[in-house]
């Protein structure tokens, strides 16, 4: 049984009304449905709570609770999880951002696991298939890093440090680590000759987001160089390489 009008679905789930208006996030898909007398899955999607838990259900995400999305024992963060569901709405695929968490969880340190996606949103930085992530990095005319002047970061090569050499603190913002930045705030460091270089990295490896600087910096103890972006002497770009999934 069903009661279709312009603005208003309702359905019947063992004769109990189920009433959808139009402004149900899932509405269209529901009248679509329902005028196809597939009543069933009509149901189905007039609950966004069984549309979700059928859309995860090849994957290791679970809806618990009041609604509250986790990977094992991990509850995840609101800003990633309301990315998922708006992946999931659009029917597109999540597999990325599980490779992401899966590396997350490698990484030791609580606060870089609580706090490493919201920078990654707050610097439009993009996450790549494997569930690394790309940030810049400026560095001298010869690829070295600014503040050693040793330290190679040219294509190709994977500069590290032992993790417990890189400060963990996120309040002693300028300190031992290996650097990367949003591409705004990396485009402006440095003399007019450097470089500006794309650099991958692991969840994993992130030890520290300094807080003073907007959620635009961070210092891991190990990436690589993927890219260069543009020299500061000749500005052959103007906008990043990679562009924000």
């Amino acid at each position: 049984m069903k009661i279709i009008t312009d603005n208003t679905v309702t359905l019947y789930d063992n004769l109990k009304p189920v009433i959808i208006t139009s402004d149900h996030p899932n509405f269209a898909m529901v009248y679509n449905l329902a005028s196809q007398d597939r009543l069933e899955e009509a149901l189905e999607w007039a609950n966004p709570r069984l549309v979700v838990e059928k859309s995860i259900a090849d994957t290791d995400f679970e809806l618990m609770g009041n609604d509250s999305l986790y990977y094992g024992n991990y509850k995840i963060p609101e800003t990633l999880a309301i990315r998922i569901f708006d992946l999931l709405e659009d029917g597109r695929s999540i597999k990325y951002l599980e490779n992401f968490v899966v590396n997350l969880l490698e990484n030791p340190s609580f606060r870089a696991v609580q706090e490493l996606y919201s920078f990654l949103e707050v610097s439009a930085l993009p996450i790549t298939e494997d569930g690394h992530f790309i940030a810049y990095k400026s560095v001298n005319y010869d690829y070295k890093d600014h503040f050693t002047g040793k330290m190679d970061n040219s294509i190709g090569a994977k500069p590290s440090m032992p993790r417990n050499a890189v400060d963990e603190d996120k309040d002693r913002t300028c300190s031992y680590g290996l650097h990367f930045a949003s591409y705004d705030y990396a485009i402006e460091f440095g003399p007019h000759d450097a470089h500006l270089m794309a650099v991958k990295i692991n969840p994993r490896d992130v030890v520290a987001i300094p807080s003073d600087y907007n959620n635009q910096k961070g210092r891991a103890c190990t990436y690589e160089i993927v890219a260069e972006i543009e020299s500061k002497e000749n500005e052959l770009a103007e906008t990043p390489l990679y562009i924000m999934d």
